[in-house]
């Protein structure tokens, strides 16, 4: 009867927040566990509509995760034009709290944010991880950046190359995403011509100074 009630209470609200009603909901009868359970369907109805319509994302700003934003993982796009693109979490709102990523972005870094975490995206767009523009070219190539397998490019066999005037080229591969816990690296090589390199649905790859084409 309580999740009941706690789903009705979750349809009733999004149906006046759509609606921009300004009533307020009595939510002082419900215990500490349905309100919480409450606010996770909320942010995953959130979630979920940002996702279908795919042109939901957060712009420059620092945001307390599952308050302010959703818990779970996102895609970091640099803006046109930035200097300083990056990403910042910590366990608190303080500059003085510990760093849990402190991640200069060059095209595109993913990110795991947890609850009651404190995230600042400074020059960056972050979307919920599947529904950013995806920065794999028709021609299978994609730039300078880090990328999830199996979510932002497909598995198999890849070509990484010198980019241009770089002063050094490399490509690192992580087995886990910014944040997640799983981020160790798994192989890294600084390259002086192009190279062959295989991946796996959950290896995260991060380019520097070089670009990756994907062997149909």
């Amino acid at each position: 009867m309580r999740r009941l009630w706690a789903c009705f209470l979750a349809l009733a609200l999004l149906a006046a927040c759509c609606a921009a009603r300004a009533a307020e909901i009595d939510l002082s009868g419900l215990s500490l566990a349905e309100l919480y359970a409450l606010r996770t369907q909320l942010d995953e109805a959130i979630e979920a509509r940002e996702a279908d319509a795919g042109t939901g994302f957060y712009e420059d700003g620092t945001y307390l995760v599952g308050f302010d934003l959703p818990a779970g993982d996102y895609a970091v796009q640099e803006r046109d034009n930035a200097m300083f693109a990056s990403i910042i979490v910590r366990t608190g709102e303080s500059v003085d709290d510990p760093l849990i990523v402190h991640k200069l972005v060059s095209g595109q870094a993913d990110v795991h944010l947890a609850r009651n975490t404190w995230v600042t995206f400074f020059e960056v767009r972050a979307w919920p991880l599947g529904a950013e523009p995806s920065l794999m070219q028709e021609n299978g190539v994609v730039g300078e950046g880090a990328y999830l397998v199996g979510k932002q490019l497909p598995e198999g066999s890849y070509t990484v190359s010198v980019e241009g005037k770089a002063p050094l080229s490399s490509y690192s591969v992580y087995s886990g995403i910014l944040g997640s816990g799983q981020e160790t690296l798994t192989k890294f090589e600084v390259i002086h011509a192009d190279t062959e390199l295989t991946l796996a649905a959950g290896d995260y790859v991060e380019l520097s100074g070089a670009t990756m084409t994907y062997k149909q």
